[in-house]
């Protein structure tokens, strides 16, 4: 079975939150001795989780944070202040404790998992054939940054990845990513799916020069052009513009629903990946 019938398939499963087992945690909360919504986004934020799990009371003991790693063939268009060599050295920190995520995670008792999802090359202590879909995108300046085939199957691949730590015990997991290049490709991404202006979703990113902004701009402008992805379909937003970081975390998103544990966006580029999981099967909210 291809990639993509693979993925509908597993986008039919998901369903939306649990709205009894929400309901009686809001009650649970109410009854808490507690000035009544004093906890303010917090107390709904547990709310929601209990609909992702389907029961009001749960543990949320064992957390882990996903990092997708990818290299991103746009790259070569002088949009980074780095060079593409700098995924590979970062992923393999991540397995040292070298970087100031392991630190924090450390710090709250969060277990890392990075995954080559779509690296240049390989780092033995990351890289795992059974998740790698390619040595990095091609440049979207020049055609579509990867299949439609290859993107469903980055998206596959996040969903596996949730479903083996759910398998493991873990109650909530977190996203990151790793990539030079990705903050133009999540630009690229949010640009088409929402319809805005690419110089109103594009930053910096790791410190370019307003020169480099201007030329980040330019580039992502001229892809879309090239490319002309369908905002009406994520899976081929996320194949013409898009990275395998950002298609692999919408696949954490998408296994979270499916496998009802929360999962935390965090940042611009997770935000993108949520928005496409979203766009996939909104009932994953």
């Amino acid at each position: 079975m291809a990639a993509e019938e693979k993925l509908r398939e597993a986008l039919k499963r998901i369903v939306p939150a649990d709205a009894g087992s929400m309901e009686k945690a809001k009650q649970r909360w109410k009854s808490v001795g507690k000035p009544l919504f004093s906890l303010g986004k917090l107390e709904d934020a547990v709310i929601q989780i209990a609909g992702i799990k389907g029961k009001p009371v749960y543990s949320l003991d064992r957390k882990g944070l996903v990092i997708m790693c990818a290299d991103n063939g746009v790259a070569a268009e002088g949009v980074t202040q780095t060079g593409q060599e700098v995924t590979a050295i970062v992923a393999e920190n991540f397995t040292k404790k070298k970087t100031s995520v392991c630190l924090m995670a450390e710090v709250a008792g969060v277990d890392l998992f990075p995954v080559d999802i779509g690296m240049a090359t390989d780092v033995p202590a990351v890289t795992r054939p059974e998740y790698k879909v390619a040595y990095g995108t091609k440049d979207m300046m020049k055609g579509p940054a990867m299949t439609r085939e290859q993107a469903a199957q980055a998206v596959l691949n996040g969903i596996r990845i949730v479903k083996e730590l759910a398998d493991k015990g873990y109650d909530i997991l977190a996203t990151g990513e790793m990539g030079i290049g990705n903050t133009t490709t999540s630009s690229a991404v949010v640009s088409v799916l929402l319809e805005k202006d690419v110089e109103a979703v594009t930053g910096r990113g790791a410190g370019l020069s307003a020169e480099g902004l201007r030329r980040k701009v330019q580039v992502i402008r001229e892809a879309i052009r090239l490319n002309e992805p369908d905002r009406k379909d994520a899976l081929d937003v996320l194949a013409k513009v898009g990275g395998f970081d950002i298609a692999g975390l919408a696949g954490v998103f998408l296994g979270g629903a499916l496998c009802h544990i929360p999962v935390m966006i965090d940042g611009f580029i997770s935000s993108a990946a949520a928005l496409c999981a979203v766009r996939m099967a909104p009932e994953c909210r």
